[in-house]
């Protein structure tokens, strides 16, 4: 009933005689509740019994099990003379006694039993002494003497008796088993039928006294509610009120009587119906203003002259709320308001809850009363207006004449201007003929200095298009020079890596140094090249800036995740701060401000050799953010201080000096700053220290500076860097054992909406907006469960991907994969626990973190195995054996689906051979059919599989593996991917294993790769990168030769993915890969370009001309294999 709770609380209580229908009613429950406690007692008693009698069946079979190891013990020993086969004789023996003590003990009072038990005693101990003879004979003698005691059959009789002995024990046990089992299952059925019918009685008897009470209650109570709205409604109408403080009140009634949070009013105007008033609308609603007779459901009321409930309304309604939230109401009442069988009005209110009859009957009820009201308004407003109506047109009237006044005294004074003014055009008019002669002589001048400025133009773009070549040639120069001096320092990056890696552990620690030196200095060598690179595209206005906004906490957690390593190494202290009042937010280009804070901050510890170094954010003044870089090192000298901000100079510039570079650093940091519009700062005395702050405007169309300042050594430094506090975040309040989530998102609004989701279900959540970052991240803090984004601006996440599920130290981490493109095959391969695709709703993100949580709680997992082969079955059984795995292992299609009904598994390995089904028809079983879980399967067959027999169990299956040589490493590695195991916490074995399998990639092996490469050496290097690990390798020197290649190739044995240079003779890379992709049959086939040029839109170009991707030269070995197994086909 649409009435207020307290309302009905107080009109509807329960009388005396409700009262006493239900005290009969408890009294009747209590009386078969009684009955039903003995039922349950005498069912647990029975309960009991089986259970003894199950325990019993379990430890006769126990006993012989142990008899059969004791005695393949000794024939294992006796046969091979190896002391390692009498474990599990041994072991055996001790068992033996305690189950015999166990079977002793039960069963006191029964003297037949007690008979067989003492039987059996003796017979084991007789079947034990002749074992032990037997093997202290082969242990003093030989095999033959041995042999000569088995034969005489002593044991057999013992082992004989026992079988006997146990299994009439076992056929009495189970005969009692049995009985037993039938009267617990009468006593079930006496309990439930009882409980059942006591039940069904009792609700009957209680809803029949409840409703025969209360239907007399009812009517009465249903009239008073009547009566009491039609009078509050008339109380509501009292006074001389306006038709909108009519609505408004008689809509504050309804809303409050029949509790309904929104309406509106409506009066008839003209044809149609005007809004008067709402009730409970939000301000920006949309709400029609008016409406005509018959337009929608508001016209039709008013139309067919009658009221109407309607319920479960659409999407697309009216919403109404509070600060909390908006929410729509279900349910409508729409009644038209009558007076004299006219409608003078139209009522709509709306409720979230279901409504009564009872409310639209108030509302007709009470409709007459309401026209009356409206009718008199409208006569009260009408008298109004004619009185208002009459007073304006006085005071026009009196208006108008004043106004006819004002316009003749107007006129005669423009009659007076008049005359004035053409006295003073005829005196312009002169002046006029003498300003022409001037302007035509200053013409004639500005004729001549214009064929001047013509000349100087004409010089001076000669001179432009001189330097624009000049700069081209300098371009065309760097970006050669660059090919030439990436491609010898990349086969010397990769082959010293290789050697740093000792993979064959054939070199002697101290080569291993000289290879890791050898590739430290070739990396500085690149260091040296990328900056040289960087200033020229700058003072050749190459260089783009791509402003967006920076939250500068993150990014001063970069800087000091980056550094404070590198201050550890030298002992000094780092720290980095961000005030408390400092912007959250700046509009930049992040790459190139975090470019200039590394360059600030690598110069600060390189210079610093005891002390301090620090970084400082803070609010400087409106409309900038100061950076401070604050080091006590060897600070710089008055005289060098403008000169170190120029290329190529230092303040120790002599053969002598301390300490490294190029002196290109500041150089390329007052450049980008400048293109920040921003400026920098130094203020430094020599052997103190140093501060360099840039200034950066907080949006980046309001900065302008761009200068170079020193600031000299007194305290106004301190006042504007001042006040500098710490950011808390969730990186400095993780503890060892915190649940913690990494969020690796570029997207700043997702992002921050994966970090509200992951900090609700009471997660620490770490965010990283590279794949690099992502990488450092995950290695340093390890975290419970990884979210990861697939499109991140420096590489694909599904590089990010492989590279964690390779590494041992992060391969157990669960990483679910969201993003916009669709690489679920791939990613679910490489190990994701799950994939979703952008956009996502917030309920789906929440349903991803609580899977990561309950796959985080979770301790023990299972594993299915379902081989036909017993002897395969247990080896399988014993490969993935570990502490935290329970292995079910059946043998066919009906035990598989058996155990899939009754529980769930982590994961299930499936043979395809199995004896009463094949494995594809049982994974399309488990596919179809709901009643069964369906875990993640890896196919681990020895039947040769055809492509299209492949592409068919690709549906249900991640993985597919033939049984070979060194299928076992890949089966176990697999598991252990599924189960996201620890490789540190597995047995020292399978680690083993493990360490093999990643030796020769799964991915690789077998596959062909195309490498065309110019350079022999880098051919070389790569080759000794693939073949290692699998991968057969073919080379072209130059584009056409690739493409005969391709053509070579045929089908039988196909290139699997080319990894192509760019700059070759005869056909570059970028023509070849246009001729490839023109090939119909060659549209999908991976290729990854490899470039040493390094110039600007080098990477569009190359996805332009149909690349997958494009990695620059020298190339990182971890980089390019991730990237080789992304794109590799499956």
């Amino acid at each position: 009933m649409p009435m207020k709770k307290n309302k009905v609380s107080q009109k509807m209580k329960i009388n005396i005689p409700i009262a006493m229908g239900f005290v009969a009613v408890l009294f009747f429950f209590i009386v078969t509740g009684y009955l039903a406690v003995n039922n349950v007692k005498d069912l647990r008693e029975s309960t009991a019994l089986v259970t003894r009698t199950h325990e019993m069946l379990l430890s006769y079979n126990s006993l012989l099990s142990l008899m059969k190891d004791a005695e393949t013990g000794q024939r294992g020993y006796i046969i091979t003379g190896e002391q390692s086969y009498l474990e599990p004789y041994t072991e055996a023996r001790k068992q033996i006694t305690l189950t015999l003590q166990d079977l002793r003990s039960r069963r006191i009072d029964n003297p037949k039993y007690q008979e067989s038990v003492a039987a059996i005693e003796n017979n084991v101990n007789l079947k034990l002494r002749e074992l032990e003879d037997t093997i202290n004979v082969r242990r003093t003698k030989n095999f033959n003497a041995a042999y000569s005691i088995i034969i005489t059959d002593q044991g057999k009789a013992a082992m004989d008796s026992i079988r006997q002995l146990l299994g009439e024990l076992t056929v009495e046990e189970k005969s009692l088993r049995a009985g037993r089992i039938d009267r617990m299952d009468a006593s079930f059925k006496s309990t439930l039928t009882s409980g059942v019918l006591s039940a069904m009685c009792g609700a009957f008897l209680s809803l029949l006294v409840a409703w025969l009470l209360q239907r007399s209650a009812y009517t009465s109570r249903r009239q008073q509610w009547l009566q009491d709205g039609e009078i509050g409604i008339a109380n509501a109408l009292l006074g001389d009120l306006t038709i909108d403080q009519l609505g408004e009140k008689i809509l504050k009634f309804y809303a409050d009587y029949l509790d309904m949070p929104v309406g509106a009013f409506f009066v008839k105007r003209g044809g149609g119906f005007r809004r008067s008033a709402t009730y409970g609308v939000p301000h920006n609603a949309k709400l029609p203003e008016r409406f005509e007779i018959g337009d929608g459901l508001l016209g039709q009321a008013a139309k067919d002259r009658k009221a109407f409930i309607l319920n479960d309304i659409p999407e697309g309604y009216l919403t109404t709320g509070s600060a909390f939230g908006n929410e729509k109401p279900k349910h409508l009442i729409v009644s038209p308001i009558l007076t004299d069988g006219t409608v003078n009005a139209v009522i709509e209110m709306g409720s979230f809850d279901v409504l009564s009859p009872l409310a639209l009957q108030l509302i007709q009820n009470t409709s007459e009363a309401i026209g009356v009201a409206v009718r008199a308004a409208d006569y009260r407003a009408s008298l109004q207006n004619l009185l208002e109506e009459t007073q304006r047109q006085a005071e026009e009237l009196q208006s108008q004449s004043e106004e006819l006044r004002v316009s003749n005294e107007e006129l005669e004074e423009q009659s007076r201007a008049l005359k004035e003014s053409q006295s003073r055009l005829e005196q312009q008019q002169a002046e006029l003929e003498q300003t022409n002669a001037q302007l035509e002589e200053q013409a004639q001048m500005l004729e001549t200095q214009r064929d001047d400025l013509s000349r100087s133009n004409e010089a001076v773009s000669v001179k432009a298009h001189e330097l624009q070549q000049a700069s081209q040639y300098k371009s065309d120069f760097l970006a050669n020079m660059s090919h030439e001096l990436r491609t010898p320092l990349n086969s010397s990056l990769i082959l010293a890596k290789l050697l740093a890696d000792n993979p064959d552990g054939n070199l002697t620690p101290e080569q291993v140094k000289f290879a890791q030196t050898i590739q430290s200095a070739g990396n500085d060598l690149l260091t040296l090249i990328n900056d040289i690179l960087d200033l020229s595209k700058i003072e050749a206005g190459h260089m783009d800036i791509h402003p967006e906004n920076v939250r500068i906490s993150r990014m001063i957690e970069d800087m000091s995740r980056m550094f404070a390593p590198m201050a550890k190494n030298k002992d000094i202290g780092f720290k980095a701060t961000v005030d408390e009042n400092c912007s959250e937010i700046i509009e930049t280009d992040r790459l190139r401000l975090e470019q200039i804070l590394k360059n600030l901050l690598s110069n600060a510890v390189k210079f610093t050799s005891s002390g301090s170094v620090e970084i400082k954010a803070a609010q400087a003044g409106k409309d900038h953010v100061s950076f401070s870089i604050i080091d006590t090192g060897i600070g710089i000298s008055e005289e060098h201080k403008q000169t170190i901000f120029e290329a190529f100079r230092q303040a120790d510039g002599t053969i002598s000096r301390k300490y490294g570079g190029t002196g290109l650093g500041l150089s390329i940091t007052r450049e980008l700053t400048r293109l920040l519009k921003s400026s920098i700062r130094l203020e430094s005395e020599e052997g103190k220290g140093s501060t360099f702050t840039l200034m950066v405007p907080i949006s980046f169309g309001q900065g302008t500076i761009d200068k170079i300042e020193t600031w000299p050594n007194e305290d106004t430094s301190e006042k504007a860097i001042a006040n500098i506090g710490s950011h808390n975040n969730d990186r400095n309040t993780i503890q060892k054992n915190s649940r913690t989530i990494l969020v690796v998102e570029d997207d700043a609004s997702f992002a921050e909406i994966l970090y509200s989701l992951a900090q609700e279900l009471g997660f620490h959540c770490l965010i990283a907006s590279t794949a690099e970052e992502a990488l450092i991240t995950a290695k340093q803090y390890l975290p419970s469960a990884v979210i990861l984004d697939v499109g991140l601006p420096d590489n694909s996440g599904l590089s990010v991907l492989d590279r964690l599920k390779r590494n041992t130290q992060t391969r157990h981490i669960p990483v679910h994969v969201i993003s916009a493109n669709d690489y679920a095959q791939t990613a679910l391969s490489l190990g994701a626990v799950g994939y979703m695709l952008k956009p996502v709703k917030r309920e789906e993100i929440s349903d991803v973190l609580k899977k990561l949580e309950g796959r985080l709680q979770q301790k023990m997992h299972r594993v299915l195995i379902v081989e036909d082969d017993k002897t395969q079955r247990e080896a399988i059984k014993k490969l993935l054996a570990s502490k935290d795995v329970e292995i079910v292992a059946v043998g066919t299609a009906a035990d598989c689906l058996e155990n899939l009904k009754s529980s769930t598994f982590d994961c299930m390995v499936l043979d395809l051979t199995l004896p009463d089904a094949s494995g594809y028809s049982l994974l399309e079983t488990l596919s179809k059919e709901d009643d069964y879980s369906f875990p993640p399967v890896i196919v681990y067959t020895g039947k040769d599989l055809s492509q299209d027999a492949e592409q068919k169990l690709r549906r249900y299956s991640k993985s597919i593996i033939i049984k070979g040589a060194k299928s076992p490493e890949r089966l176990l590695d697999e598991v252990t991917l599924f189960l996201h195991q620890v490789v540190s916490e597995l047995p020292p074995e399978q680690q083993n294993m493990l360490k093999l399998s990643h030796n020769r990639d799964a991915v690789l092996e077998g596959k062909k790769i195309l490498i065309v490469e110019d350079d022999i050496r880098n051919i070389y290097s790569l080759t000794n990168i693939l073949e290692p690990r699998g991968a057969i390798v073919q080379t072209a020197r130059n584009g056409r030769e690739a493409l005969e290649a391709m053509k070579n190739a045929g089908n039988d044995n196909p290139i699997s993915l080319i990894l192509m240079d760019v700059m070759m003779p005869e056909m570059d890379g970028l023509s070849a890969t246009r001729e490839i992709r023109k090939n119909k049959d060659w549209k999908k086939l991976p290729i990854i370009m490899l470039t040493a040029k390094a110039m600007r839109d080098d990477q569009e170009k190359c996805l332009d001309a149909g690349a997958n991707d494009y990695m620059a030269k020298p190339l990182d070995v971890e980089k390019l294999l991730s990237l080789v197994r992304v794109w590799m086909p499956r």
